[in-house]
């Protein structure tokens, strides 16, 4: 096991994987200023050696330690690492039962991009949708499990660049 990691190269793109795991790869590449074809040489080197583990979501493949990320939490990863949608859910763990209108009123995106984001993440199993009165709520669906997602790994770099946005949501 040691040889695999002989390069100094594959010790940085392991370390950058297991500090952020979801990463996609232009992101690692961007973050260790390293070119895209290199690091997509080690990580498929890394898979095939069965250190890491690749799923495709939203176009992407994000990159993860073999058996260190759930499902659910990889589920998370790949929504929550865009900021509209983390924006939308932190909205939605302060204000649950939210309509739509309230929703847009709280963004400067529009009402579309809010419909977008939002039927992205009842998809992806994070926001739920009811009838109430003549409109819809919005909520996030299991609040225990995405808040405890949100803070183990708020430091870990997946957040890290959204930290306005925690503090504008009062998040610890």
């Amino acid at each position: 096991m040691g040889e695999l990691f002989d390069l100094e190269t594959r010790k940085r793109i392991y370390q950058v994987i297991e500090d952020n795991p979801g990463l996609n790869l232009s992101t690692i590449a961007q973050l260790l200023g390293m070119n895209v074809p290199l690091v997509d040489y080690h990580t498929r080197y890394f898979e095939k050696h069965g250190l890491i583990s690749v799923a495709k979501e939203d176009g992407f493949k994000r990159y993860y330690v073999k058996g260190a990320v759930g499902v659910v939490h990889r589920r998370l990863f790949g929504v929550l690492r865009q900021e509209t949608p983390l924006r939308i859910v932190l909205f939605l763990l302060k204000n649950p039962g939210a309509r739509y209108p309230q929703i847009c009123a709280c963004f400067s995106f529009s009402k579309s991009t809010v419909s977008y984001h939002l039927q992205k993440l009842i998809r992806c199993g994070v926001v739920s949708v009811s009838v109430v009165g003549e409109g819809w709520a919005y909520s996030v669906l299991d609040e225990e499990v995405v808040v405890g997602f949100l803070m183990q790994y708020k430091q870990s770099g997946v957040l890290q660049r959204f930290k306005e946005t925690w503090e504008e949501f009062g998040l610890p």
